[in-house]
C-alpha cells in the first residue's frame, strides 16, 4: 500500500454526512419498521376509581367518594414513538383500551367490554397520544433496552483516493420510552493507487463518537458480509444493509474506472462484494458501462440476498455467465458485435444473461438475435423451461421453432409451458405421436382434449404420495386474513380443481408428490371455493415459482378466444407468501437437512 497511509487514515471521515443522517433518520421514523419497531411499554399498577370531584365538597362528600371508591389493577403505559404516557386497563398479559366511535383507542382506565379491546403483548395497536402503530410490550422485557442496528454504506472522496465507509446505525429503545438513534464509524473499504482494496478498522480513544482512529485490517473482508448485532434479526445476528444512493463525482479519483457509480444507480446494494468483483475481474466495468449494469447487479445482489447462511456468502460472488478470460464485452457474452449492440439496450437482467448462457452453451452455433427474439415474445423462464425438455430428449422442441409455432397460432401468452404439458400427457396417454398431434393447429383445443381424457380414462391413484405432501408441507398453509394459501389432501382436490377452473392441474399428481407441489390460493371466507392455482418447484437449492394460473389460464370465451390479467391482490399475496413464509421456512428445513446426524437425534430426543 501506499507508504503514507497514516496520512490518509487521517483525512478518513469520523462521522457520516448530514444529508445521510437526515435520510437515514427520515426513513427510521417516517416508515415505522425500518429500524425495528416503536414500542408501547406498560406495567401493572393499582388504580383508584371513584367519584369525580365537585367544585364544593363538604366532609360527607369526601367521605362517601372515599368509601365508594374502588381499587383495580390498571396498566401504566409509555409510547416510545412520542414518549407520552397515559393509563389503560391491565389483562393478563396485556392492556385494555377502550373504542371510540370511528374505532380510534382512547387513554384511560377501562375493562374488557362490548366497547373496549383487549391488546396483549406483541400486538399491534394505535397509540391513543400520537396515532402511530406501535407494539406492545412488557416494561419488564427491556430492562436491559433493545438495540436494533443496521450497516449504513456511503461512497467518498478522500484527496485522490475512493473510500466506502460503513456506519453502523444503532437504535436503542430503554425501558423509560426512550428512542435513542446514533451512527458510529464500523469499517472503511478504500482503494488505492494501485487498484487494490484496503480495509480500515474503527479504534477508539475516547468517550465521545468522534474520538477515533482509523487503523489498517490485514484482510479485505466485505464488511456487510460479516454478522453483527442486531435485537429482531434470526439468533441476533444480521447481515447486509443500506446503500446511500448518491455517489460524488469520482473522476481523477482511485475508483474513476471501478463503475462503483453505476453500480449503485442500478440499485445495487452491497459495493463492497462489488468492489471485490472488480478487483478480481477489471473488465467487469466494460459490461457495466455498455447497458448489462442490471444484470450484473442482480446476479450479485441476489446472490447475496438469498444465501440462508453465513457459509453461502461470499466476497466476489461469481458470475458465471461471464467468459473472464476475455475483455471486450461482446466476446465476454459470446456475441457478435452487431447482435451485443441491438441487446445491451434491451437492459437485460441476470436470468436473461444467465439463460442466454445456456442457451448457446446447449444449441452449437446459437445466434444472441434468436434469442433475443424468443425471450422478448415468451421470457426466459419459458426459454429456460424448453431447454430443460430439450435435454431431456425431446429435441424437436427447440425455443426458435417452438415460439414460431406459437406465433402462427396464436398461442403465445403461456404458450411453451401449455405446449409442454400437452406433450407429456400425449406420451403419457400413449397416443399416437403424429405431425397433427405433436403440432396440433389449435393447441387450446387439444389441451383441454387431452386433459379431459387424461381425466376421465388415465389417473392413477397416488393417495400416499398426497398424504405424504401434506404433511411434509402442511406448515405452508397461511393466511392474510382476505386469501389463503390451502394444500390438497387427496388427488380429487386436484382433479376438481382442474374441473372448475379448466386447466390441467388435475394431472399434475405425479409432480404435487416428488417436490413440485401444487398449492390453492383462495379465499379465507370460503376455502372449498376454487380460485387461483400455484405450483413450486422444491427440489433445487432455493424455492422457485413455476406457475400461477386462474380460470382457463387467464382465457375465456367460447373459444378462449378472450384473454385476462391475474389480478394484482393476488400476484401481491403470492409474493408476500413466498417472502414471508415460504423461504424462511424453505431454509429452516434445509438448515435442518445440513446438522450433523448426531445432533439431529440428540435434537429428536430433547424434543
Amino acid at each position: 500500500m501506499d507508504k503514507d497511509w497514516k496520512k490518509i487514515t487521517e483525512k478518513l471521515p469520523v462521522e457520516p454526512r448530514g444529508d445521510l443522517v437526515n435520510d437515514v433518520l427520515s426513513d427510521i421514523y417516517d416508515n415505522g419498521d425500518a429500524l425495528g419497531t416503536p414500542m408501547l411499554l406498560f406495567h401493572r399498577e393499582p388504580v383508584t376509581l371513584a367519584e369525580p370531584l365537585k367544585e364544593i365538597m363538604c366532609p360527607e362528600d369526601w367521605e362517601r367518594r372515599r368509601q365508594t371508591a374502588k381499587h383495580r389493577w390498571g396498566a401504566r403505559c409509555t409510547c416510545t414513538n412520542c414518549g407520552e404516557d397515559f393509563t389503560a386497563g391491565y389483562s393478563d398479559g396485556g392492556i385494555v383500551l377502550e373504542t371510540g366511535p370511528d374505532d380510534e383507542t382512547c387513554a384511560g382506565y377501562a375493562e374488557p367490554g362490548p366497547v373496549t379491546n383487549v391488546y396483549l403483548e406483541g400486538e399491534t395497536v394505535l397509540c391513543p397520544k400520537c396515532w402511530t402503530a406501535v407494539e406492545v410490550t412488557r416494561r419488564a422485557d427491556l430492562r436491559r433496552g433493545r438495540t436494533c442496528q443496521v450497516l449504513q454504506a456511503e461512497v467518498v472522496s478522500v484527496d485522490a483516493y475512493t473510500a466506502v465507509m460503513y456506519w453502523l446505525v444503532s437504535r436503542h429503545f430503554d425501558d423509560a420510552g426512550g428512542d435513542h438513534v446514533m451512527f458510529l464509524p464500523h469499517a472503511a473499504l478504500l482503494i488505492d493507487g494501485d487498484g487494490r482494496l484496503r480495509r480500515f478498522r474503527p479504534k477508539r480513544t475516547g468517550y465521545d463518537v468522534r474520538d477515533v482512529v482509523w487503523m489498517p485490517c490485514g484482510c479485505t473482508r466485505d464488511p456487510m458480509q460479516m454478522p453483527y448485532y442486531s435485537w429482531e434479526a434470526a439468533n441476533h445476528r444480521k447481515i447486509g444493509g443500506w446503500t446511500l444512493a448518491h455517489v460524488p463525482d469520482l473522476d481523477r479519483h482511485t475508483g474513476e474506472k471501478t463503475a462503483l457509480k453505476e453500480y449503485i444507480a442500478a440499485g445495487g446494494c452491497w459495493p463492497g462484494a462489488y468492489l471485490h468483483v472488480w478487483e478480481r475481474h477489471p473488465q467487469v466495468e466494460n459490461l457495466m458501462r455498455q447497458g448489462f449494469a442490471e444484470a450484473v447487479v442482480s446476479t450479485i445482489d441476489d446472490t447475496l440476498d438469498l444465501a440462508n447462511n453465513v457459509h453461502d456468502l461470499c466476497d466476489t460472488p461469481p458470475i458465471p455467465w461471464v467468459d473472464w478470460r476475455e475483455v471486450k464485452p461482446h466476446r465476454m457474452l459470446h456475441m457478435s458485435k452487431p447482435a451485443f449492440r441491438e441487446i445491451s439496450k434491451k437492459h437485460w437482467r441476470a436470468e436473461d444473461a444467465e439463460c442466454w448462457d445456456r442457451y448457446r452453451r446447449q444449441i452449437p452455433g446459437a445466434d444472441a438475435m434468436d434469442f433475443e427474439y424468443c425471450r422478448k415474445r415468451v421470457g426466459s423462464k419459458a426459454v429456460g423451461q424448453l431447454l430443460e425438455i430439450v435435454a431431456a430428449g425431446w429435441e424437436d422442441l427447440l425455443p426458435l421453432p417452438v415460439v414460431r409455432y406459437l406465433e402462427k397460432r396464436g398461442s403465445v401468452k403461456d404458450g411453451v409451458q401449455m405446449l409442454i404439458d400437452y406433450r407429456k400427457m400425449l406420451r403419457d396417454a400413449q397416443m399416437a405421436e403424429t405431425e397433427e398431434t405433436l403440432w396440433p393447429r389449435d393447441l387450446l383445443a387439444a389441451h383441454e382434449r387431452i386433459t379431459k381424457f387424461w381425466a376421465n380414462h388415465f389417473r392413477a391413484s397416488y393417495q400416499m404420495g398426497f398424504t405424504s405432501t401434506f404433511i411434509r408441507f402442511r406448515a405452508l398453509e397461511w393466511t392474510d386474513g382476505e386469501l389463503c394459501i390451502v394444500l390438497p389432501r387427496v388427488e380429487e382436490d386436484l382433479v376438481a380443481e382442474g374441473k372448475v377452473l379448466r386447466h390441467c392441474v388435475g394431472t399434475y399428481g405425479s409432480a404435487h408428490c416428488s417436490g413440485k407441489p401444487v398449492f390453492f390460493v383462495r379465499h379465507r371466507r370460503r376455502p372449498e371455493r376454487s380460485y387461483y392455482t400455484l405450483q413450486i418447484n422444491m427440489n433445487g437449492t432455493i424455492p422457485k415459482e413455476i406457475q400461477l394460473h386462474g380460470y382457463g389460464n387467464e382465457r375465456h370465451g367460447d373459444h378462449k378466444q378472450y384473454t385476462h390479467k391475474i389480478p394484482r391482490k393476488v400476484r401481491e399475496f403470492c409474493d408476500r407468501w413466498e417472502r414471508e413464509v415460504l423461504t424462511p421456512w424453505f431454509a429452516a428445513q434445509r438448515a435442518w437437512a445440513d446438522r450433523p446426524a448426531k445432533k439431529k437425534q440428540k435434537a429428536g430426543r430433547i424434543a
